[in-house]
Formats: structure tokens, sequence, C-alpha cells
């Protein structure tokens, strides 16, 4: 492998900005080579050699000004670390402290002499009848049970307590250790990037001026000298085995270890992906086949197709957003996305894309099995509702399993974040949190056919004498009741999501973005309820439905909602239309992905997308395609899914620039607040200036190369000596003057409450 290629692939993504530009300046070589090309066909070696000389003068400029960068960049990351490891330390001991005291406490009650038994029950019967007497206000407890119980549960509180923190610990540690390996490889990369292109340089203009600048400059360089990277991790590992781990290396290395830094896929997963999407495609038109061929049954009955589409779309929603979350996985990691990161996941143990798509497609042959045996079933008059009655069973058998099989880790995790969605008040959120709270809202779907999906097992598919008092249907499945249950059905992912930016407005005190975002949600209860106001009142108007009020008040608020969403999708979640987005117009200054292409494509299809609902208007008239209003709103389902599988790619962009702004790269884990005494806010916007992360195959081409060709435009005349210094790097030079200001005790907020915007 190149190591430009090896580059590319160990990089850390945030900090993806303050690596050596090895393309560049390999480019920059080529190019000078190339101009040089005249001067070998004459076979003038001495202008050749003046020619390249002037070439170094720049090029070794450019190079002192990367190596600046970069030791600027270490020395920060270095006093970082250190904080953190006093931080870390500090609580390290602290803990031991208090376990060592509840020890102590739990020994010394159990310690007594057996001699002094009778004397010591004698005075805590004493001492009890005294405080009873002495004491008015005494809580209820103490009343009822012995004092020993009461002691006893309060030290079991803080035993609790203590192995919370204790976990939080653990995991503050592995994050830890995983940014000094970070750092080290950061060290190791650089170096190796100074060494190889300077090796280039000397071997195409035949020099050995290459390797004396890099003795001179970068083998002395502190990024390349420091050791301290070293120590840290091996003061981590002896800290952690013998405090935490008890002195267990083995336990201790396995919870500290670190992911190759390059994700290797499973050749089991590989081969199990292909079998299910082969499976698809001989399940797909079997399928297809059977359903153009078999119209009733043996019995004569026509097969219930409008029944099936109820019972099987909402299903089919949930696995095709399995896989297309697969997909964003795999251009998420292509392109340089630290989704891991983003979703505070951890590091050593995540799905990789084969595996979201190993669950979508063995979820997909599962339910083209299950439509299969519906058809078939339905032919043959034998239980049809049997089929996805089970299918919807065995989805949830899958996601509820509680063995340490099938993805436990990721199942759980996936239980938790949903769990913290539904009680969103009442638990801090985080960015994984609102970004399930927004699949839901495209799952809509899903919450309207619940309604339908109890009231038909319970009512309608006749295993069970639920007729014997009534023959009529449930209240909660008939009339306006059944819209109502339906409405607040359709209501709860809005509300979720609601309730989450209340809770951060909360937590934030930021009337912007967080209540405004919560009136784009808000402005869906009132689309949802005028919608469900035609749909309860449309029987009064079955002869002139342009006469229901309530259809043109769903319409102004449908347009106001959606327009109030577009607005929030482009400039908020994406970034978009930024004034200072330079080249890029219309989007923002960095962008991650190969082709502004793409980007005015999911312009112009979040727009479209967001007004599809106009065509419902048409069908509230009389028209053909009333008949089908319940296939057309399976599309508009479909639709919505595909345009958050675009909007994912893009919100997750605009949340890692945010990182790569800070320089974040490994999880915040919070342990104690550390104190700032210096406000570096203003080293901060310094970073936020540089050029951040460019796209690996088409970034953006150094400004010197421009130079060179302005330079050798004149074949007759050399003025590369006069050229003014290339593309001075102001951000260096400023962090030069300010770098002094750094303290030990200074640190980055690194967490991205402030510009997650969702």
């Amino acid at each position: 492998m190149k190591f430009a290629e090896h580059l590319s692939a160990h990089v850390t993504p945030e900090w993806n900005s303050q690596y050596i530009r090895y393309d560049d300046m390999k480019e920059l070589l080529a190019q000078a080579v190339a101009k040089a090309q005249p001067f070998v066909d004459d076979s003038d070696n001495i202008l050749r050699e003046q020619f390249f000389f002037r070439v170094d003068e720049h090029f070794f400029q450019y190079c002192e000004k990367e190596a600046t960068k970069i030791n600027t960049f270490f020395a920060e990351k270095i006093a970082e670390a250190l904080r953190r490891w006093e931080t870390l330390k500090s609580e390290v001991g602290h803990i031991e402290q208090s376990r060592r005291h509840v020890s102590h406490r739990s020994g010394a009650s159990g310690a007594e002499p057996s001699g002094n038994n009778e004397v010591h029950d004698e005075t805590k019967s004493s001492t009890i009848k005294r405080r009873s007497e002495d004491q008015t206000a005494i809580t209820p407890l103490t009343r009822v049970l012995p004092e020993r119980l009461v002691e006893k549960t309060r030290e079991k509180q803080t035993q609790r307590v203590q192995y919370r923190k204790r976990n939080d610990l653990k995991l503050a540690f592995s994050e830890f250790y995983l940014m000094l390996v970070l750092l080290q490889n950061y060290q190791t990369l650089n170096f190796t990037g100074f060494r190889k292109i300077l090796k280039k340089h000397d071997k195409l203009f035949q020099t050995t001026r290459g390797e004396e600048w890099r003795k001179l400059h970068i083998d002395p360089a502190p990024f390349h000298t420091s050791k301290r990277v070293e120590q840290l991790i091996s003061d981590v590992e002896t800290l952690y085995t013998d405090t935490l781990e008890s002195g267990n290396r083995a336990r201790a290395m396995k919870r500290l270890r670190v992911p190759p830094l390059e994700e290797k896929q499973s050749p089991a997963v590989t081969f199990r992906v292909g079998i299910f999407v082969g499976m698809i495609c001989l399940l797909l038109p079997a399928v297809i086949a059977l359903g153009a061929n078999l119209h009733d049954s043996q019995s004569t009955k026509p097969l219930a197709w409008r029944q099936a589409l109820f019972l099987y779309r909402s299903t089919f929603l949930i696995v095709l957003h399995i896989v297309l979350v697969g997909i964003n996985v795999y251009g998420w990691s292509s392109s340089g996305v630290n989704h891991v990161l983003i979703f505070e996941i951890d590091p050593r143990n995540h799905l990789t894309y084969q595996q979201f798509l190993e669950i979508g497609t063995f979820l997909f042959v599962l339910w083209f099995l299950s439509f299969t045996g519906f058809i078939l079933s339905s032919y043959f008059d034998f239980h049809p509702f049997i089929q996805p009655l089970g299918f919807v069973t065995l989805i949830l058998l899958f996601l509820f399993n509680p063995t340490h099989t099938l993805y436990h880790h990721a199942r759980f995790w996936f239980l938790k974040i949903l769990g913290r969605i539904i009680c969103a008040p009442f638990y801090r959120v985080g960015f994984a949190d609102f970004w399930l709270g927004d699949q839901l809202t495209s799952l809509e779907l899903i919450f309207f056919d619940i309604e339908y999906f109890f009231c038909f097992y319970i009512y309608d598919v006749g295993w069970w004498p639920v007729y014997s008092s009534s023959p009529t249907r449930g209240v909660l499945c008939q009339g306006w009741p059944q819209v109502l249950l339906q409405t607040v059905l359709m209501i709860l992912p809005s509300w979720f999501r609601f309730a989450q930016c209340l809770r951060r407005y909360r937590d934030t005190k930021q009337k912007f973005p967080h209540l405004v975002n919560a009136g784009k949600y808000a402005s869906g209860f009132f689309v949802m309820g005028t919608n469900a106001a035609r749909r309860a009142t449309a029987i009064h108007y079955l002869d002139s439905p342009t006469s229901n009020p309530f259809l043109y008040i769903w319409i102004i608020a449908s347009f106001i909602g959606a327009t109030y969403k577009v607005i929030w999708d482009l400039k908020m979640d994406w970034g978009f239309f930024d004034k200072n987005a330079g080249e890029n117009k219309f989007l923002r200054d960095q962008i991650v992905y190969p082709s502004r292409f793409y980007y005015y494509a999911a312009i112009v299809e979040n727009v479209l997308f967001r007004y599809i609902w106009v065509v419902n208007v048409f069908m509230q008239f009389r028209t053909r395609s009333a008949e089908y209003a319940d296939v057309i709103g399976f599309i508009f389902g479909l639709i919505e899914i595909f345009r958050r599988f675009v909007w994912n790619y893009f919100r997750l962009e605009n949340e890692h620039l945010n990182n790569c702004g800070e320089f974040r790269a490994v999880r915040d884990i919070s342990i104690a607040p550390i104190s700032t005494v210096v406000d570096h806010g203003t080293l901060e916007e310094m970073m936020d200036k540089d050029m951040g992360i460019k796209n690996r195959r088409k970034g953006k081409r150094h400004d010197l190369s421009q130079k060179i060709n302005k330079t050798f435009m004149d074949d007759n005349e050399v003025t590369i000596g006069r050229t003014t210094s290339i593309n001075s790097n102001p951000i260096i030079e400023e962090l030069n003057t300010t770098i002094e200001a750094l303290k030990p005790q200074t640190s980055h907020d690194e967490s991205s409450e402030n510009h997650a915007f969702l």
C-alpha cells in the first residue's frame, strides 16, 4: 500500500486538517519535475540545479510551516492529555478513599468482641430508647424497621453509587487511553510523512538537501522526540490495572485495548450478506408471480390484499430503514465521517455497515417468506393471518432476546436509547437520542397502523368469540374515537422530539435553537389535528368534499409546517446557505463528500419530498385515485424513508465538521469538572478558520502548485527567487503568538451540545 493511501486510512478524521499535507507536497514535486524537463532535454545541468534550488526555497518553507502546525497541535493535545490525566488520578484517589472508608465501617461493625455482646446490646437498646424519647420528628421508616436495617440500606445505596462512579471512571480511562493511542499514531504518521516526502524529494531532484533538512528540522522536532505520550500510556495501564482491575493486567488490557484504526470486515458476515441478498433475489420474483396469478382462494373467496397491505407495510418500512441505515454507515465510513464518535458508541464494540446489512437482509428474507406464506395460506384457506402476526413476533423476539447472541450490545443500546426517547423530558438528551427520535418521525405510518393491527386481530380475524356480547367492534376501533386514537399515535414521534427540545432548553437555557426547534415539531401537532378533524367530519361532506372547512385549514397548516421543516433542514440541520460558503455557493465553507452536485441534488430532493403531501389534496375529491389511498399512503411512507436516508448523510456531516472545529476525537466522559482559568475561545475561533477536513479523493489543492505554475511561465528567466512567501498561513502565525496563553488547567469544551441543532 502506498503511503498516501495508508495515511488516508489511518488519520483521525477530526484532526484531518492538522496532519501533513502529503498529497499536496507530492503533487508539487511532480509539477516541479515536469517543469524541469526542458532543462534535462537541453543537457544543461547548471540551469536544472538552479531551478531545483529555487524550488527548494519554497518547498522547505512550506515544510517548515507544516512542521510548525504539527508541533503546535501536538503541544495543545499534550496539554489537554495532561489535564485529563490529573483529573483521572484525583478521581481514582477519591473513589479508592471512599471504598476504604465504606470497607472500614463494614469491618468495624462486624468485628466486635463476643464478650461484650450483652453490654453492646444493652447500650444499643438504651440509645434507641433515648433517641425515640428525645426526637419528636422521626421518619416513618425508623418507626417500623430496626436501625441496623436502615444503616444497611444506606450502605447499599452508597455502594451502588460507588459502583456507578467506578464504571464511569473505567469508561473515562478507556476513552483517555484511546486518545493517547490516536495521539501516538499522529506522531508516527506525521514523522513518516516527512521522511517519505523528503526521501522522494531527494530521489526526484537528485540531491541530499531533503535528508539534511529533515535531520535539522524534523528529527529534533517536539512532535517526534517527545516521549510523553508513551509515558502516559504506560502510566494509564499501570494505574488502571492496579486500582480498577485489582492487578489483573489481562482483564485491564482487554478493557483498554484500541480497535484497529482501519476497520476490518468479517468474511463470515460478508458471506451471510451475500447469501441473504441471493435469497431475496429469488423470493422477490416468486412473490410477484404468486400475487399476479392467485386472485381467489380455492373456495372462490378473493384474497385479502387490503388487509395484507395494512399488516405488512409497516414491517416492510422498518426492515427497509435498517438496510438504508447500513448504507448510511458505509457512506459515513468511506467519507471519513466519524459516526462512532458522534453517536457516543463504544469504539471497541459497535456494528459495522456489513452487520447492519446482515440484519436488514436477514429480516427481509423472513419478510418475503412470511408474505409468500400469507399468499399460499390464503389460497388454501388455512389461517393466512397467522403469517403477519408471526413475523411481528419474530421481530420482537429478535429485539428483546436476553441472551448474549445476535448483537446483544447493539440491540440493548438501541432499547436504552428508545427508552430515553419515550421518557424524553426526564433524561438528558444526547445526539443519538434526538437522531433516533427524528428517524421515528419518518415512521409515522407505523404508529398509524398500530391501531389497525390490534383492532384487526381482536375483532376481525375471528380466532376467538369476541362477538358473544355484541356484534359491533370496540369503541376505539370505529367512528371518531378511532380517528382520535390514530391521531394520538401518529403524534407520538413529534411529541418525543418536542419534549426533547424542551429538555435541551431546560439544560442549556438557550431559546434558540431549542425552543424554535420545538415549534417545528409543535407545527406537526396542528397538521395532524386538522387532518383528524377533516377525516372525522368527512362523512358529513360526502356529496361536496370541497365544502369541508377543515380541508382548507389542514392545507394551510400543512404548508406552514412543510415550509418550517424545509428551512430548518437546509439551514440548521445541514448548515447550508452559509454566508461564508466561498466557492461552495449556497452550501457551506467545508464539505466532505466528493461532489457539490450531491448537495444541490439533496436540496432539490428534500424540498420536493417535503411538499409531496400536496398529492393528498387531490385525493379529497371524487376521483378514481381515492380507492388507492392506502397504497398511496404506503408510497408516501417509502418516499419519507428515502428522504430521511439522504438527510442522514448531511446531518452527520454537519455534526462531524463541528467536531473537527473542536478537534474532538474521543467521547467526553465527564467524571469531574475541569477548572478553566484561561478563556481560550479566541484560539478555538482561529482553529475554526482553518481548512478543516476535505474529501480524501477531491480535496482542495494547495495554492503552492499554482504559484509554481505562474513562476515558470517564462522559459527564459528563472524567477522563483523573486516570488513572495507561498501560501502563508495566518492561522499558524497567530497560534505561535497565542500558544503561550495555554495553561495546563485550560481545556476545550468537547461536548457537541452547543451545535447539535436537530
